[in-house]
């Protein structure tokens, strides 16, 4: 089951990151991925790191489960997209009935498991901090062939 949610997330992640818009990346073809990549690059380097990345996951996130556009994640927002009492509780932390972008950036928790995909990559490519975007799409498609 670990295994399966690991990949899922690795999934999700090599769904969502993507670039657009500086003469480091190479147009490929893959625009929406490119775009999603430029995105998390924040320092347009050509390079994503693990906080890059983890921030990007989290902003995208948030985006999903605060569906009134308040800036604030009620635990009715989250249980309703298949969150648990419990984890809206761990991102609660002053039980306060509101999550905002800033506490769920800083939850470890959260950190840690949208980090799972970034780390796999990372790994995969060496362990630098970081991922290019040729490295980030060579994971990628090595991820789609195991799938397929």
């Amino acid at each position: 089951m670990k295994k399966l949610l690991s990949l899922t997330a690795t999934l999700l992640a090599a769904t969502l990151l993507l670039p657009t818009g500086c003469a480091t990346y190479r147009a490929d073809g893959n625009t929406a991925l490119m775009k999603r990549f430029r995105q998390a690059d924040k320092n347009n380097d050509g390079r994503v790191t693990r906080d890059e990345f983890v921030n990007l996951m989290i902003e995208e996130a948030f985006v999903r489960y605060d569906k009134n556009g308040d800036g604030f994640i009620t635990v009715a927002e989250y249980t309703a997209l298949g969150g648990s009492p419990k984890g809206y509780r761990s991102m609660d932390r002053g039980r306060s009935g509101k999550v905002s972008l800033a506490d769920a950036k800083a939850s470890k928790i959260i950190r840690n498991q949208m980090a799972q995909p970034f780390d796999e990559a990372n790994a995969a490519t060496g362990n630098k901090g970081w991922v290019s975007f040729k490295e980030f799409t060579a994971f990628r498609d090595e991820i789609d062939s195991v799938v397929r």
